[in-house]
């Protein structure tokens, strides 16, 4: 079965071997240059079903165990695949069924041959391992044999999934909350780091349907990333709600003339909050 990571989450490739793989605390590490990394085994978690390489594939690029080096907040974690095919770019498209995404995907992708490939959303994986992490795992179809870049999967159903909403602030303990607020509601969360970061996550095509954004920011400030969003016409029609600890009313007034759907200072009502992303996602 062959998947797609999106590269902006991705820090590092490198081969496995077994003198890298020890055992901490019943969990596996990855030593990598003497950092103890988790390392999370895709095939303990999915079990899609298995399927060879087809004549009409391309031979894999790394035909061998791989890791990805996957960046969750200030923290890396090591995720296992069996080979990989190659870097590309592609287009994020959405999928009509009946079925509900399982977690931990946040799109497809459809190759030149027309095969639709699941989209991993690689941080959104790793928060539903962790809170499965207490039981045993679970399955979400089969994923003997995970491949870094895709096969066709028709049994994911992306149109009936949960509306994605981005959180973007500088505050990791911010995001997590904000994430954590929205997964409860019922919401599937990408997040930024800073404007810049999240106008490179926006022009990847994740299907955003609401944005939560901060002002104060390094690279680009939350003032900025509305300007740019605004002056584009593939993503204009985004909503953005500000989140942020400026409460006076020249801050309100400007973020509202760069085109803010709402506007909310910190500490926030979440009541209120999740009205008005009901609105952006029901709009």
């Amino acid at each position: 079965m062959m998947l797609a990571f999106p590269t902006d989450v991705i820090e590092e490739m490198l081969l496995l071997t077994p003198e890298m793989i020890l055992n901490s605390a019943g969990a596996e590490v990855l030593n990598w240059d003497g950092d103890m990394v988790p390392l999370v085994r895709l095939e303990q978690w999915l079990t899609l079903p298995r399927k060879g390489i087809s004549d009409r594939e391309e031979t894999p690029t790394i035909n061998a165990p791989t890791a990805l080096m996957i960046a969750d907040g200030n923290e890396l974690v090591a995720i296992q695949v069996d080979r990989y095919w190659s870097e590309q770019e592609v287009t994020i498209r959405q999928a009509e069924g009946n079925l509900s995404m399982p977690p931990g995907f946040a799109g497809c992708t459809i190759l030149g041959d027309g095969r639709v490939v699941p989209l991993v959303d690689a941080l959104g994986l790793l928060n539903w391992i962790n809170d499965c992490n207490n039981d045993s795992p679970k399955e979400i179809g089969s994923l003997r044999g995970a491949n870094l870049t895709a096969v066709n999967y028709p049994e994911i159903n992306l149109a009936t999934a949960q509306p994605m909403i981005m959180v973007v602030d500088d505050s990791v303990n911010v995001r997590q909350f904000l994430a954590l607020t929205l997964e409860k509601a019922g919401y599937r969360v990408e997040q930024a780091k800073d404007g810049q970061h999240a106008l490179e996550k926006l022009a990847t095509g994740l299907p955003i349907q609401g944005v939560i954004c901060d002002i104060e920011m390094p690279r680009l400030d939350g003032y900025g990333f509305l300007a740019h969003v605004k002056s584009k016409p593939e993503f204009k029609g985004i909503p953005v709600a500000m989140l942020t600890s400026r409460s006076g009313e020249k801050h309100r007034r400007l973020a509202m003339s760069l085109g803010a759907a709402a506007y909310f200072s910190k500490p926030f009502r979440e009541k209120e909050l999740l009205e008005t992303l009901k609105q952006f996602t029901q709009a």
